[in-house]
C-alpha cells in the first residue's frame, strides 16, 4: 500500500490545532504534518488556528505559557483560521483547494461548522482534493444536543474518517462516515528523553509507592475515584502518595481538590495545579514509581506510552486504548472502570516487590512503526467509499422524533392514568396487566400470520405498537422473558436494551408494566446518542453494547432488539452482557435470520454491510454464549430453525428474510 506521502510532488493539507495551542491534539497534528512530509518530497502545510475556542467556553489556559512549544515547531505552519470569522473558514478552503489531500482534525462539535465551512470553501473553488477526518473523538465525552447531527455532517461530506479504536469505528459509521480506517494512535510524545536515572530514585525508598496523574483534571478522567481509592489504600497501611498535576476543571477539579485536602490525605497528596510545560516532564516523571490513568470512559491516549518512554509501569482501567498498550501484569496493572474497590486492589499491586517486577517489565514503546501503519489507514481512508446509508434521510429522522415524543406521551398519560384507577381500585395495577404470551423463549417468526398475531395482541394489551409490525414479534417475546425470568413480580427489575432507540417497544413496555420505578433501573444505551434523555423515567444515553462500563452483576436483563446484525461485535457484546448480568440474569436477543439466508455481498445500511445469520451462526453464537455462562432457554433444533415464509421486507435493500429469539439465562 502506497502511503499519501510516497506521490511524487503531492500536495498535502493538514487543518488543526498547533502550537500555540497546547495538549495532546496540538502534537498530534504537528508529529502528523512532519511524518507526512519526512519521506518523500510531498508538499506539505499545516493550516492552523489563530483563534480556536472563545475563551469563555474553555475553563483552562488556551495556549501554553511562555510560548514555549511542546514539540519543535512543523515549517510552514499558517494560522488563517479564527473561531469568530465563518469568511476566515471559507476563504481557507479556497486557499487549499489545490490540494490532492486535505486532512481535517476532528476534536470537538464546537468546531465542527469551521471544517463545514473549510469544505464548502473547497467545493465553491471545485476542488477535486480528498478528504480525510482524523477523529480523536467522535463525539465529546460529555456529549450535548446537537452534537451528532454537527458530526454526522461532517463525517458524511469528506472521503474518509480515521479514528484510533473499533468503538470509534463504530460509531463514525453510526454518523454515517463513507469510509472509516481505524489505526492506533502513534506516539507522539513531548518533553525530550528520559532522566538517566531508575524511576522513583528521586524519592524516599520506604517502601511505599508514589503515584503521578497528568494531565487535565475531568469527570470521566476518575481522579477523584483514585483519590477516594487511595482512603482506602492508607487504612490498609500502604503509603501510597499521589501527585495531580494538570489543570483542575469545573465541578470535577472542585471534587477533586475537596477529597485531596480531606482530613486523612494531608502528606499524601500534592495537587500541582496548572498546566506542565513539556520541558518539566522527564523530571516530574523520574520523580515517581507509576503513572496511574483511571478513566470512567476513553477513546485513544498516549499518556500510557509516555510512561513507559520514562521507565514507569502504569495502572490503568479497561477503557479506550489501554487494554491495548498496557499488558496487566508484566509492565503495568489493568482494573474494571468506575470502581474504588478495583483501584485499591490496582494500587495494592503496586506496593511492594511488585513495582520492581513492573518496572522491570516496561519497554520504551517504538515511535516509528506506528506511523507507518498509522499513514497507511490514513491512504486507505482517503480512497473512500459508497455512502452510508443514512436511516431515512431528513424527513424520516422528522418523523421518527415525532413517533418518540407521542409514543412517551401516549406512555406517560397511560401509566398515571392507570395508576390512579387502581389506587382508587377502579382497574387493575400496572403489575397485574396480563403477561404476553404465544411468542416462544427461543425461536423463529414463521409467517405473516404470527405477524398478525403479535399485532392483535399488543392492541389487546393496550401497548403502543411498532409501526414495522414484524417487530411487535420480538418485543412481545423479550417483554414476557423479563417479566417472567428476570423479575420476581416486584417489578423491580434493573433491564437494559442495547442499541436501543428512543422509540422502539420493549422500554416503553416494560414501564407500563410498572417497571422503572427506581432512576436508572430501566436504560437504552446506543452510541448514536448524545446528551442522556430521560422519557417517562426511563433513561437514554451514549454507551457501547461492547464495553458498557456498568459494573458486574448488576443488571437482572438485558434485550437486544434486531442490533447484532449492524456490525456489532458478538462475541465482545456477549462477554460484556455475562459480565453486567447477575446469576439468573436474562439476555433477550433477537436478530435478522434465514434458513437459507439470501447474497448480501456489497449490500450496506446504517454505515455496516447487512448480514442476515443462518442456522451455523445461531449455533455458533450460542456456543460462544455457553462458554461465556449463558445457557439457551430451549434449543435450535432444525425444526425451530425452519420457516415456511419469509415474512420480513426490508424494502431499502430488497431483502426478505425473517427473525429469530434467542432467551439466555446467566449461569
Amino acid at each position: 500500500m502506497t502511503h499519501p506521502e510516497q506521490q511524487r510532488g503531492r500536495r498535502v493539507v493538514v487543518v488543526g490545532p498547533a502550537h500555540p495551542a497546547k495538549g495532546g491534539t496540538a502534537v498530534h497534528t504537528t508529529e502528523l504534518a512532519r511524518h507526512l512530509a519526512a519521506e518523500s518530497d510531498a508538499q506539505v502545510k499545516l493550516v492552523s488556528w489563530d483563534r480556536q475556542y472563545p475563551a469563555a467556553l474553555y475553563p483552562g489556559e488556551l495556549q501554553v505559557p511562555h510560548g514555549v512549544p511542546e514539540v519543535p515547531e512543523f515549517t510552514p505552519t499558517l494560522r488563517p483560521l479564527s473561531w469568530s470569522s465563518p469568511a476566515s473558514w471559507w476563504r481557507t478552503g479556497r486557499r487549499v483547494a489545490a490540494a490532492d489531500l486535505v486532512v481535517l482534525t476532528h476534536v470537538v462539535p464546537l468546531q465542527v461548522p469551521a471544517l463545514l465551512g473549510v469544505l464548502a470553501g473547497m467545493r465553491s473553488a471545485r476542488s477535486g482534493a480528498r478528504t480525510v477526518v482524523v477523529a480523536h473523538n467522535v463525539l465529546p465525552h460529555e456529549a450535548r444536543p446537537g452534537d451528532a447531527l454537527l458530526v454526522g455532517r461532517l463525517l458524511s461530506a469528506v472521503d474518509g474518517v480515521l479514528v484510533h479504536s473499533d468503538e470509534q469505528a463504530q460509531l463514525a459509521h453510526a454518523h454515517g462516515a463513507r469510509r472509516v480506517e481505524v489505526a492506533d494512535l502513534p506516539p507522539h510524545l513531548p518533553g525530550g528523553p528520559r532522566v538517566p536515572a531508575p524511576a522513583g530514585s528521586r524519592v524516599p525508598r520506604d517502601g511505599g509507592v508514589r503515584l503521578l496523574s497528568l494531565g487535565v483534571v475531568r469527570d470521566y478522567k476518575g481522579v477523584d475515584l483514585l483519590l477516594q481509592a487511595l482512603g482506602e489504600v492508607h487504612q490498609r497501611g500502604v503509603d501510597a502518595r499521589l501527585t495531580i498535576a494538570g489543570e483542575l476543571w469545573g465541578e470535577a477539579g472542585r471534587r477533586v481538590r475537596e477529597l485531596a485536602q480531606a482530613p486523612g490525605m494531608r502528606g499524601h497528596v500534592e495537587l500541582r495545579e496548572g498546566y506542565v510545560p513539556a520541558a518539566q516532564l522527564p523530571e516530574l516523571l523520574a520523580a515517581h514509581d507509576a503513572l496511574v490513568l483511571p478513566y470512567r470512559s476513553a477513546t485513544a491516549s498516549q499518556n500510557a506510552l509516555l510512561a513507559f518512554a520514562h521507565g514507569l509501569p502504569v495502572l490503568a482501567t479497561r477503557v479506550g486504548s489501554f487494554p491495548a498498550q498496557v499488558r496487566d501484569g508484566v509492565d503495568g496493572v489493568l482494573v474494571e472502570p468506575g470502581s474504588v474497590p478495583a483501584l485499591v486492589e490496582g494500587v495494592l499491586r503496586l506496593s511492594g516487590g511488585r513495582l520492581r517486577e513492573l518496572r522491570d517489565g516496561v519497554q520504551a514503546p517504538d515511535l516509528e512503526e506506528p506511523w507507518d501503519r498509522y499513514l497507511a489507514a490514513l491512504e486507505a481512508a482517503a480512497q473512500g467509499g459508497t455512502a452510508a446509508a443514512p436511516p431515512g434521510g431528513a424527513l424520516l429522522a422528522l418523523a421518527k422524533r415525532g413517533a418518540e415524543h407521542a409514543l412517551w406521551t401516549r406512555v406517560g398519560v397511560q401509566r398515571r392514568v392507570g395508576e390512579q384507577l387502581a389506587a382508587r381500585r377502579l382497574g387493575a395495577a400496572p403489575a397485574r396487566r396480563p403477561v404476553p404470551s404465544g411468542v416462544p423463549r427461543t425461536g423463529v417468526l414463521q409467517d405473516a400470520a404470527e405477524v398478525a398475531d403479535a399485532l392483535a395482541q399488543t392492541r389487546r394489551l393496550r401497548l403502543p405498537a411498532h409501526p414495522d409490525a414484524p417487530k411487535n414479534w420480538d418485543a412481545l417475546g423479550a417483554v414476557a422473558a423479563v417479566l417472567t425470568l428476570a423479575d420476581d413480580g416486584s417489578r423491580t427489575a434493573r433491564v437494559l436494551d442495547a442499541g436501543s432507540a428512543r422509540y422502539s417497544p420493549v422500554l416503553p413496555w416494560l414501564r407500563l408494566y410498572g417497571l422503572g420505578g427506581t432512576r436508572g433501573s430501566l436504560v437504552g444505551i446506543n452510541l448514536e446518542f448524545g446528551a442522556t434523555v430521560t422519557r417517562d423515567g426511563v433513561e437514554f444515553r451514549h454507551g457501547d453494547v461492547t464495553a458498557t462500563g456498568l459494573p458486574d452483576g448488576c443488571l437482572d436483563a438485558v434485550t437486544c432488539m434486531s442490533v447484532i446484525e449492524h456490525g456489532v461485535p458478538v462475541p465482545a457484546f456477549l462477554a460484556e452482557t455475562a459480565r453486567v448480568l447477575r446469576p439468573g440474569g436474562v439476555l433477550a436477543l433477537s436478530t435478522d435470520y434465514d434458513a437459507d439466508p439470501p447474497d448480501t455481498t456489497g449490500v450496506t445500511a446504517y454505515g455496516a454491510p447487512v448480514r442476515i445469520f443462518s442456522p451455523a451462526d445461531l449455533r455458533e453464537l450460542v456456543a460462544t454464549a455457553a462458554g461465556l455462562g449463558l445457557e439457551l432457554v430451549g434449543e435450535l433444533t432444525d425444526e425451530v430453525l425452519a420457516h415456511p415464509q419469509r415474512p420480513v421486507h426490508w424494502a431499502r435493500t430488497g431483502l426478505d428474510y425473517t427473525f429469530v429469539l434467542l432467551t439466555f439465562v446467566r449461569r
